[in-house]
Parts: structure tokens; C-alpha cells; sequence
């Protein structure tokens, strides 16, 4: 199936599935979503460049956005004190219910060494506000929505863990792997002025079978 949400002549925007890195590495070639991409321009006869703006952790599914042309990364990447000039939205499964039902999460996020992967809520960390509300839930879990106003690693992990409501499937944080063996988050929507066009580009997607599924088990 293809994985193409918007296509223009200066970007794409993929849909991209769990379980997908962005980069090739050394190990892992050929199921990477620069491969695909890759293979894609192979396929259409386009002669682009692939120049990542958005990035999603590995088993993170949703929109990534890919420029076709070095200004375009450029233009779309926030200079030190810039505001993000792209306005990313994530859908989660938690455990549990969220109380307040809706509110912001503001707290800084730090390594947590040693560990190279691990971040964690501490005072001398960098700033990290998440906003989130409640789109559904029977208690037991929730369907939640989230808006980041910083980009740091793990935000939306350590911030839900932080507050006793790790995501599903995410053993990193906490979360249990009953349901879903991965991290259940996905970036379904992405609202930016196009740097060449100054069009409004708004790209929204559905939640991926997997989070689908358990979300329609909730028990009504």
C-alpha cells in the first residue's frame, strides 16, 4: 500500500508504518523509509533529493515530512530561538485515565544516565511543555491527544510515564506489552505554512490498524 499522504514539487509527507527507521544504518538496508522513498523517485521518474524534516523514533507510525530540495529543509528547520515552524499532533494509547481529562504537562526532560537512550523529568533538563485532552476512554485505557509545544526525544513517553501513564507497549517507560508490542503513538496530523508556496498545508491521517483495533475494544 502506499504510504504517500501529500506530494508536491518541493516535499512529501509519508505516512510512515511501526517498526520503520527513517535512516539506513549499517545493519539495515532496503526497509528504510529513505529506501522507500528512494525507490519511489526510481519508480516515478522524479529526480529529487530525500532531506528528512521531521523525524519519528522507529516504532512511532505517522506523518514524516521529507523535503525534495535543500532549501526547503533549511527554510522548515527552526533557528535557535525560532519558533517550530511546522505544528506536529500525536494520538496515544495510555493506561489509565488522564485527571484532569485535559491540561498541559510542563516539565523539563533530562538524560537519564548513564544510559545513552533513557530521558527522564528532572529539574535541570530542558523545558518541555505537552498539551493533551482526552479523546476517548473507558477507564481502563485511553485514546488521547497531543500537542508539543518543544521537540525533545522521548517527550511524550516521559511525559505520560511521568504522570503514572506510560503509553501501551512501551516497556522503555513503563507500559505494558499485553496489547501491542510497540511504543502506541502515532503523529496523525501536520499543519505548516509551505516555505515556496506559503500555502497552508494541512495533512491529517487515520490511526494505524493496530491502535485502531484496541480502540474499538474498549469496552462501551
Amino acid at each position: 500500500p502506499s504510504m504517500l499522504a501529500y506530494e508536491d514539487d518541493f516535499l512529501l509527507i509519508i505516512d510512515k508504518p511501526a517498526g520503520m527507521l527513517v535512516h539506513p544504518t549499517v545493519s539495515e538496508r532496503g526497509t528504510t523509509l529513505y529506501d522507500y522513498v528512494k525507490a519511489y523517485y526510481e519508480a516515478t521518474g522524479i529526480n529529487a533529493g530525500i532531506h528528512p524534516v521531521s523525524r519519528l523514533d522507529r516504532n512511532t507510525s505517522g506523518l514524516v515530512l521529507i523535503a525534495k530540495v535543500p532549501q526547503v529543509q533549511y527554510k522548515l528547520t527552526p533557528r535557535r530561538g525560532e519558533d517550530k515552524l511546522f505544528h506536529r499532533e500525536y494520538l496515544a494509547l495510555i493506561e489509565g485515565e488522564l485527571t484532569p481529562p485535559e491540561g498541559l504537562i510542563d516539565a523539563p526532560i533530562a538524560r537519564a544516565l548513564p544510559s545513552i537512550i533513557l530521558r527522564k523529568v528532572s529539574p535541570d533538563g530542558q523545558a518541555a511543555r505537552t498539551h493533551y485532552d482526552t479523546v476517548r476512554t473507558d477507564g481502563e485505557l485511553s485514546l488521547v491527544h497531543l500537542v508539543l509545544d518543544t521537540g525533545r526525544t522521548h517527550q511524550i513517553r516521559v511525559h505520560l510515564a511521568h504522570l503514572g501513564h506510560p503509553l501501551l507497549g512501551d516497556d522503555l517507560y513503563g507500559g505494558s506489552l499485553t496489547r501491542i508490542k510497540r511504543q502506541a503513538l502515532h503523529a496523525a496530523r501536520l499543519h505548516f505554512r509551505h516555505p515556496m508556496t506559503g500555502a497552508e498545508i494541512d495533512v491529517q491521517v487515520p490511526l494505524p490498524s493496530d491502535m485502531a483495533q484496541i480502540v474499538s475494544d474498549f469496552q462501551r
